[in-house]
């Protein structure tokens, strides 16, 4: 026993020597080890071809700066791009320009003079060419420096990154399948819609294949469809087949699995990088999924893009969900990416026999039909939809504006959805609105609900309609409606209620703008003491809205608490 034992150790032994001395690697190896972790300013820029050039930057949040991202995190920012441009005020020789942040989106900057004029007008002397854009071939040199606060200590960071901008990939053609199986090659110009058929269950998985020409600049291409609220999807699907039994179908055959998001405007669908494999170029052909394909009119933009993109997807990306990935970045001293890119834009048809609208599929998710209804309208989406669901108008690619002017759109009588509870608390903030308004004859709110719910279900209705109203219209009182105590609740209450948390989720899903909504002024503060957010970000913002010495309504301050420093006066226009 002995024996045997002693010639399996030396077995052992001699195995063991030879792995060591060939370096065989196993799973051991792949262990993730441990690295530091992130936690400076992400950067994702862009220069397009004949487009301007944006760049986001984020920091990574702390679990107390609830909402932060709304407001910038940054003290000071000074953000500049180097290189040749083209545009209106291009001079297609080297130069430096600044990039600006707007006030609706802080943490995005863009060249100073785009924030100047906020929509090009033809005819009367305000081009509609952009300011500055990249050309096909330029490098450009980003540099960002920032302000801010890393985790309680004020510090200052810069950051820079190099992009160049490829040629644009070229179509030649699609190879469009069947039903039957065949394929039929259609030949792609630029003024061309591609028209196909939706490939029913079970074919619905084949993929449309675009012939690609391109040159070695381009190190891989993202895909990036545009659809809207006309468009929709197809229901003889495998998906929908998955899941017979499991949800009801409607009449159309769609059982609430969809594709798309109704309340969105594009989709991505995926990156393919320039790989050789095998002889074969991987960008030679490049697949869509007929089952991702909307029915009716779209387009897909076919992004080149440079070799750091490839990292950023590759490495950046992996690198939060994989800790085995080492993230590779071209932002020198950061992480992110910086890309040059140049777009082409395919138009494509897909027409369908049954298919389901992107209203259908908007209203079924947003009711929540196939739940309890607990959650029902519990999203941004559908918060701000809402409004426009009630006054029987489809879903919208600015739901902010959509939701500001749905009021218009009530008379009392035809709306689809008279009889839904979950629209009753709407049709009382139309009523009042449109007491706003010169030309409406609007005496009571109670005329735009039906007769034959209970007082009980009224009252219910005008004091959420009352309260939504009231938030919307910056409490602004006429001759059916009253804001002066909710006023008070909303803004002054030192502890939160019905009124304060609702202006607070109002003002979140609309991205904390008080320059374009005036009452999220005194919400953003209300919130800062009421929910004691220890959040750095939040309590600069609440200092400059609150030392603004031509703030009206810096009474909310003060009786929040709030103090200005050192007791100074302040006087506005000085």
């Amino acid at each position: 026993m002995n024996t045997i034992f002693r010639v399996i150790s030396g077995w052992w032994l001699v195995v063991g020597l030879l792995l060591a001395a060939c370096d065989f690697h196993g799973p051991w190896e792949y262990y993730p080890e441990e690295r530091e972790v992130y936690t400076g300013i992400y950067t994702y820029g862009f220069i397009v071809a004949n487009e301007r050039p944006e760049v986001c930057f984020s920091k990574v949040y702390e679990l107390d700066e609830t909402s932060a991202e709304n407001f910038a995190f940054y003290k000071n920012a000074k953000v500049t791009m180097q290189g040749r441009f083209g545009g209106e005020f291009g001079k297609g020789e080297k130069e430096i320009i600044s990039l600006k942040s707007s006030h609706d989106n802080p943490r995005c900057f863009f060249p100073s003079s785009y924030l100047m004029v906020s929509k090009c007008i033809p005819g009367i002397g305000l081009s509609c060419e952009p300011d500055y854009t990249g050309i096909v071939g330029e490098t450009y040199t980003l540099e960002a420096t920032f302000e801010w606060d890393s985790a309680g200590h004020n510090v200052e960071s810069t950051y820079r990154a190099k992009a160049t901008i490829p040629n644009p990939v070229k179509v030649k053609g699609f190879n469009i399948p069947k039903q039957d199986g065949s394929f039929e090659w259609v030949e792609y110009s630029d003024d061309k819609v591609v028209e196909m058929d939706f490939l029913e269950y079970p074919m619905d998985m084949e993929f449309v294949r675009a012939a690609l020409d391109y040159d070695h600049s381009v190190r891989g291409v993202l895909s990036i469809m545009n659809y809207g609220s006309k468009n929709g999807e197809a229901t003889n699907t495998t998906v929908n087949k998955m899941f017979e039994g499991l949800t009801s179908e409607d009449e159309d055959g769609y059982r609430g699995i969809a594709m798309h998001d109704p309340l969105e405007t594009q989709q991505n669908l995926g990156y393919a990088a320039n790989y050789i494999i095998g002889g074969i170029k991987n960008l030679d052909t490049l697949h869509l999924t007929n089952m991702m394909l909307p029915v009716g009119q779209f387009s897909v933009d076919l992004y080149s893009t440079d070799e750091a993109y490839i990292d950023y997807v590759n490495k950046v990306k992996q690198s939060v969900s994989d800790s085995r990935v080492v993230p590779e970045s071209n932002i020198e001293n950061g992480m992110g990416v910086f890309t040059g890119m140049a777009r082409t834009t395919v138009s494509m048809k897909v027409n369908s026999e049954k298919w389901v609208s992107m209203e259908r599929i908007a209203n079924r998710h947003c009711k929540n039909e196939d739940g309890d209804n607990s959650k029902g309208w519990d999203s941004k989406g559908c918060r701000l939809y809402l409004d426009a669901y009630c006054a029987g108008r489809g879903p919208s690619s600015d739901l902010e504006s959509a939701n500001e002017n749905a009021y218009s759109y009530y008379d009392g009588s035809n709306s689809n959805y008279r009889d839904e509870e979950v629209c009753y608390p709407s049709f009382v903030k139309a009523a009042m609105m449109q007491a706003n308004e010169d030309g409406w004859e609007v005496k009571k709110w109670s005329k735009y609900l039906p007769d034959t719910i209970t007082a009980e279900e009224k009252a219910k209705a005008y004091a959420d309609g009352l309260k939504r109203y009231c938030v919307a219209s910056n409490f602004k009182d006429n001759d059916v409606a009253n804001c002066t105590n909710l006023k008070s609740m909303c803004n002054d209450s030192l502890s939160e209620n019905e009124c304060n948390s609702y202006l607070w989720l109002w003002c979140s899903d609309r991205n904390w703008n008080y320059k374009k909504y005036p009452q999220c002024g005194p919400a953003m503060v209300s919130r800062y003491v009421v929910d004691d957010l220890k959040s750095t970000i939040w309590e600069k913002e609440v200092k400059k809205w609150c030392e603004d010495p031509c703030n009206e309504e810096y009474a909310v301050c003060e009786n929040l608490g709030y103090k200005r420093e050192g007791g100074k006066e302040y006087v506005c226009g000085r």
